[in-house]
This record gives C-alpha cells, structure tokens and sequence, in this order.
C-alpha cells in the first residue's frame, strides 16, 4: 500500500515539472500524455487496494468481536448439553449445508473388496465372456460344495453386478434388479473376498479386456458453513446453567 501511494506521489511530482515544458517540446509532450496514463492506472490499483484492505480490516475486527463472545459466552463448549449446544449455533447463526445435493449417505466403514482394490492396486476387470466364466465357473465348484451354487441367486450376473459397483461406486441398495438381491450379492462377493476366491476371479477376468479403476466415494460429503449476525440483543438467553449475554455481530 505505502509502495502504490509513494509512486502516486512520485508520478504527480514529474507531471508538475513537465507540464512547463511540454508547450516547447513533442517528446516532452508524449513523454507527459504517458505519464499521466501511468498515474491514473496507479491511482485504480490504489484505490482497489484500499477498498480490499478496508474489507479485510472490518472482517478481522468481526472475527475479533465473535470470538470474544464464544469465549465469553461459554469458556468449554464441549461443557453444554447438546441441546445448549444447538441453542448457542442458533443465536450465532451458523449454517452448514451439504456442497453436494446429490450426495448418498454411505457406512462409516468402506467396503472390503474396495480397500483389497485399493491396497494391492488392482484395477477392476471387464465383464466375464462366456469363455471365462467357463472358467470361473470350474474355480468357484473346486472350493465349495453343491449347496453353494442352489441359491436362485445367478452367480454370473451376480458377479458382472459386483464389477459394475466397483466401476460406478453405486450403493448396494442402488443395484439394478438384473444383477439380482443386493444383499445376496454383497454377501457372496464378502465370501469369495475371505476365501481369497476373489483374487483369482480377478486374475482370470484381467486375461481379456481392459481394467477400470475402482471407484470409491467418501463416507461423508463436502460441508460448506457460513454465519450471519445474531438477532436482536436480548437482556440475555439461559443455557441451564451457562448464561450468556448476546453481542450484536455485523
């Protein structure tokens, strides 16, 4: 700032000495008609820098006067019930909403076969040919028994849904009915992953085809929080046993 002002004053001192001798001489002249375009681009900045430090000050003064009121208002927030909590955000205004609108809530903890995924860096594989579920087929009936393959459940379809959840990151409950009961798939495909099954599907489909990356979404979305003034002072709001006496914050 006091660099932009310096050169202000510098550029109006050359214009007042110039201007005397700008009748007698063209290159005086232009020289001159250039340092006043000079001035005046300068003059801008300025202004525009003095109007982003003000907005700067008032806004440090604001968080100044917020923060003194949270800790004169309650020392350990942490000490408030939950409902004295809430009542304290609502007095200061404070908003949080979601970023993302089409967000999906989802388990705190990620999926097992997405972690395998992403542990050991393996891409997930195209959809099975009838060649290589051949294949897989004769796999998965030298590990388990009969009673393994008399569920209603198609093993095949089964198996190109799981591929296309990790390829999509849809939830389970979002899985398209072809691919059969959602809760059927998510358990067989947890079987083959603690059988150490999945691992060789996965080597088998990775023969043909080009691999995705699996695709994984976070367990939380992206929160944006804003605050406003408080409302119109009171003569005080009760917390149970914390009081506190409401600064208007503009």
């Amino acid at each position: 700032m006091r660099s932009l002002e310096r050169l202000v004053a510098q550029c109006a001192e050359e214009l007042d000495g110039l201007r005397c001798q700008a009748q007698h001489s063209r290159v005086v002249a232009a020289a001159l008609r250039q340092l006043e375009a000079d001035k005046g681009a300068s003059e801008r900045v300025l202004a525009h820098a003095r109007d982003w430090l003000a907005e700067l000050e008032a806004r440090v003064r604001r968080d100044a006067r917020l923060t003194a009121v949270l800790g004169a208002a309650v020392p350990d927030s942490q000490a408030l019930l939950p409902s004295e909590q809430r009542c304290l955000i609502e007095q200061l205004k404070v908003r949080v909403d979601i970023v993302d609108a089409e967000f999906r809530y989802r388990e705190g903890t990620k999926c097992l076969t997405i972690q395998w995924h992403e542990r050991t860096g393996t891409p997930v594989p195209p959809d099975p040919t009838d060649s290589l579920w051949a294949r897989i087929d004769e796999l998965l009936r030298t590990r388990y028994r009969p009673h393994h393959f008399r569920s209603p459940l198609d093993l095949r379809a089964a198996l190109t849904g799981m591929l296309h959840r990790l390829r999509t990151g849809v939830l389970w409950r979002d899985l398209p009915e072809r691919f059969g009961d959602p809760g059927k798939v998510r358990l067989r495909q947890r079987t083959w992953l603690a059988d150490g099954v999945w691992a060789k599907i996965v080597e088998i489909l990775g023969e043909e085809g080009e691999s995705t990356p699996v695709l994984s979404h976070g367990t939380a979305p992206a929160l944006s929080i804003s605050s406003g003034p408080i409302a119109e002072p009171q003569s005080s709001i009760s917390l149970g046993a914390h009081v506190v006496n409401p600064v208007r914050i503009s």
